[in-house]
Formats: structure tokens, sequence, C-alpha cells
């Protein structure tokens, strides 16, 4: 009998060990493995960001390594698709918040561990978009600037130089004006398709790429936004999504405004990062076009850049160069402006460019939504005594 006894007790507390041991804490019971290696590829990206931004040749090498990789793949899994799938998720999100909301509550009703768990899970996708952002595409803000890489001397410009390079941009679009459709009483208009301007701006995009290697070259598809009405209102023509490696077009522009951000969103999709620069590899994609529209979109949408610029210079030089432009030139630029005028001033124009600029200036560009126009000092190192000077 004491024998049976003390070995209900032995066995009592071999149990008691056991469940003791299952009790001890595992950080798998709340935190997915996969979830774990998604923080660790996120605080690797981190690192990398971090080095990139006091580093050009270490940021240049990423952005040319597994940036390239990372935009191709994200480019080719998702340019099929006829939608933005951005802009789809976009418009689904409250939906999607819904029903986040609706799983949160019912992973806390079970248990605090779910709820850890599931957070986790949540937390970890999120990182993932970092995670993409950096080694696709974030890194090229730091690498080397485009004028290092295509061998340009940018420098301040004086007005006689904003004034040459706006003459010989305008020369450029003049040429093309007798292959260039005006239905009355507007803006130019682009006599193709949507699918047929992306084909055309691949097949420009190979031939920049052939002589300026630092350019990656894949074909892809631009997206035309669903409410690009709407987005006009924000002053948005295009953005690129690196986490769907889209390249989305505000499709209510004028048809030349459509070109030039079709093509700058390529540029983005391609691994140029910052504003300006991916407005002049927009430029160079245009002029080098087989397609006289598109290289007169994009001399025009450039020249409208230069002469803003001229008009801030110097109000003489600037009514001299008003004074030369074609009468189809003037109709144009002044057919547009009276578009854009019930879109100009508005809260959802303010917030966006906030927004805009915020987005801009914490990633190494201090002039913010004013980094878009400083093409024009790459425009005139170009035209002026770069390869443009001998077109």
């Amino acid at each position: 009998m004491i024998l049976y006894i003390r070995q209900k007790i032995f066995c009592g507390d071999a149990e008691m060990e056991n469940k003791n041991e299952n009790k001890k804490f595992r950080i798998t019971d709340y935190v997915p493995v996969w979830s774990m290696v998604l923080f660790a590829i996120a605080i690797c990206a981190l690192t990398v960001e971090l080095i990139a931004k006091s580093n050009v040749a270490f940021a240049e090498a990423i952005n040319e390594s597994a940036g390239r990789v990372i935009r191709l793949i994200l480019a080719k899994s998702t340019s099929f698709i006829p939608f933005s799938l951005a802009e789809t998720f976009l418009l689904c999100s409250p939906v999607l918040i819904a029903i986040l909301v609706m799983l949160v509550i019912r992973a806390g009703n079970k248990s605090l561990k779910s709820l850890i768990k599931f957070t986790a899970g949540i937390l970890s996708l999120i990182t993932l978009i970092y995670s993409t952002f950096v080694f696709g595409f974030g890194t090229g803000y730091y690498g080397k600037t485009i004028d290092e890489k295509l061998g340009l001397d940018r420098k301040d410009v004086s007005a006689q130089e904003l004034y040459d390079t706006a003459r010989l941009l305008l020369s450029g679009a003049e040429k093309e004006l007798e292959n260039v459709t005006f239905p009355e009483g507007t803006y130019s208009s682009m006599m193709f398709s949507y699918a047929e301007m992306n084909e055309k701006l691949n097949r420009a995009w190979e031939k920049v790429s052939e002589k300026y290697p630092c350019f990656q070259s894949f074909r892809s598809n631009t997206k035309p936004v669903m409410l690009s009405g709407i987005w006009t209102y924000t002053h948005t023509s295009g953005v690129y999504s690196f986490f769907t490696g889209e390249a989305n077009v505000n499709v209510n522009y004028p048809d030349f405004i459509i070109i030039s951000s079709a093509a700058h969103e390529m540029a983005h999709q391609r691994g140029v990062a910052r504003e300006d620069e991916a407005n002049f590899a927009s430029f160079l994609v245009c002029i080098n076009s087989d397609d006289p529209y598109i290289r007169y979109s994009g001399y025009l949408d450039m020249f409208r850049e230069v002469r803003d610029k001229l008009y801030s210079a110097d109000k003489e030089l600037y009514n001299k160069l008003v004074s030369e432009m074609s009468a189809e030139t003037k109709k144009e630029i002044y057919s547009f402006a009276k578009f854009f005028d019930k879109y100009r001033d508005n809260v959802a124009a303010t917030v966006s460019n906030k927004v805009n600029d915020t987005y801009i200036t914490s990633h190494g560009q201090e002039a913010g939504i004013k980094s878009y126009g400083l093409v024009v000092d790459l425009l005139c190192a170009y035209m002026l005594y770069g390869d443009g000077a001998t077109k």
C-alpha cells in the first residue's frame, strides 16, 4: 500500500513536470516562423538603407544587383494584367481594413496568444513592403547621379543658357509639327491607342538603354488609372507602385503629358528614383522614339519646364522666347493651361503635394516636390554641352 502511494506521488510529480515543461515559453507559439523570417529581412533592409545613405558605391551596388532583379520580377509578374493592382488595392482598402479589424477581434476573443500571433503576422507583412522598397527601389535615391553616369557637366545655369536650351527644345518640338494632329479648338491628339503607346515607348527604351547601359532594359506595360479624373485634382500625372512593380498613368491629362508621364513612370520602374532624373530619362526616351508625336511630346514637355524657369530668371528673354513660338505651340500650351484651370487650386492638391513633398525630402532630395524642376540643369548640360548639342 505504501509502495503504491509512493508510485502515485512519483507519477503525479512526473505529470506536473511534463505540464510545466509544456507551459514553458516558446516564441513560435506567439510569432510564426515565417513572420520571424520577414522581420529578420526587414532588419537587414533597415541596415542596408542606413549604409546606403552614407555610401554611394554601396547604394549603387544594391540598386544595380538586387534592385534590378526585384524590379524585373515584379514588373513581369504584373505587366500582363490590364488594370492597376495598386489602384485596386487602394479602392478595396476600406473593405480590407474592415475585414482585418474583424479578424483581430476574433483572434482576441480566442486568447491573448492568438491575438499576439495574428498581430505579429500582420506586422511582418507590413515590413515585407518596406523590405521590397529598400531592396527593389529605395537605394536608388542614394546611388550615383545621372549626370555622373552620363558624363554631363551639371551646374548652375545662366538666363542665357536657359533661353538657348529652350530654343533648342522648341525647335525640336516644332520640327515634328507637320506630323501632329490638332483637333479644332483644343490640344494635340495621340493618333494611336494606349497599347500602341506602350509598345512605342518600350522600343524607345531599348534604344536608349543600348546607348546608355546605365538604364535597365526590359519590356513592360504602363497601366491607365481608372480614377484619372479624381487623380487630376491631386495634380498627380502618374505613380510608380514599387510593391507591385506597376507604372500607373493618369490618362485624363492632355495626350502629350500622358506620353511623357508614362515614360517618366517607366524610368522609376527601371530604377531611376530621383524625380528630376526620371524626368530627364523620360525626355531621352521620348526624343529617341521612332514616332514623331512621342518625340514632339518629349521636347514640348521639357520646353515647358525650361520656359517656366526662364520666366523667373529673365522676363525680357522670356518674352523674346514667347514671340518666337509658333501659333500651334502657343495654342497647345494655352489649351493645356485652360484644361488645368479647374484643377489648379484645391484642398486635394495641397494635401497631395504635402505628402509627396514629405516623401521626397525623406529620401535625400532636399528640394522636395521642386526637385521635378531640377531637370532643367540636366537639360541645359545635355542640350548645350552634351549629346543633345550634336543632334
